[in-house]
């Protein structure tokens, strides 16, 4: 503390700085983040080439948007080449010639590395909840419906309910969706594999219906599908003959 008071006192530049350590002084992950996004950028220009005449036509902007993209890679664990590699895999299907942001090109690594953990996507998740809503009937209980995956079966029945109950809108069931996945993707990250399917309390099996009590071949329930089919047919042929007149 003395050496210190002493220096100040004296203006020793330094023996300053030998005392005070720097409070931004860069660590080694920062430097790690800096390399990647120079490797990326030269990547991303061939995908890209309108980059060419936007973020690439000045010098101080590429800065000034690798500084953006080192910081935001650091806050959303963005730290390796695996993760990188993921996000080319997303950014070479795209059909745009320009630029993404940083916020979008953490989600094609996220997306791209959810791929290869062996997650669906949001739109199979979706087409996996029509399935179920289609033939949910067919079973006894949830755990019996054959389930493409057992992250389906933790996922699809809660978006359903949440759905029904919540009246939620397509966007909003697809957003609910997107951050149970990200949630699966940290857990994966962790370490901690999707639980099996397993039974859920209170909803082991569902009760028989008096349809099917009365009806246990199925037969009323043939007749009732084609005399739908035969209405809808109906239906259909008189549009079409308005639509000719």
């Amino acid at each position: 503390m003395k050496s210190l008071l002493l220096a100040i006192e004296t203006r020793h530049s330094k023996k300053l700085s030998s005392l005070i350590q720097p409070i931004n002084k860069p660590t080694g992950i920062n430097e790690h983040a800096e390399k990647l996004v120079d490797m990326l950028f030269d990547n991303l220009v061939q995908i890209f080439p309108a980059a060419k005449h936007t973020v690439f036509s000045n010098q101080d902007d590429i800065s000034a948007t690798k500084r953006q993209w080192v910081l935001a890679f650091i806050e959303n664990g963005i730290t390796s080449v695996e993760q990188l590699k993921a996000g080319m895999s997303v950014a070479r299907q795209q059909e745009s010639d320009f630029f993404p942001s940083c916020g979008k090109f953490i989600s094609w690594c996220r997306e791209g590395m959810m791929q290869a953990m062996g997650l669906p996507s949001v739109c199979e998740v979706m087409a996996e909840m029509k399935r179920y809503s289609n033939m949910e009937w067919r079973y006894p209980s949830v755990e019996a419906f054959p389930w493409k995956s057992a992250v389906m079966y933790w996922i699809v029945p809660e978006a359903r309910r949440r759905m029904t109950q919540y009246n939620l809108s397509d966007k909003e069931i697809r957003e609910s969706i997107k951050k149970q996945l990200i949630a699966y993707y940290n857990q994966i990250q962790e370490g901690k594999p999707i639980p099996p399917i397993k039974p859920l309390i209170g909803q082991t099996k569902r009760g028989v219906s008096t349809s099917e009590l009365i009806d246990k071949e199925g037969k009323y329930r043939l007749i009732g599908e084609e005399a739908i089919k035969e209405i809808r047919d109906k239906i259909l042929c008189k549009k079409g003959n308005y639509s000719h007149k």
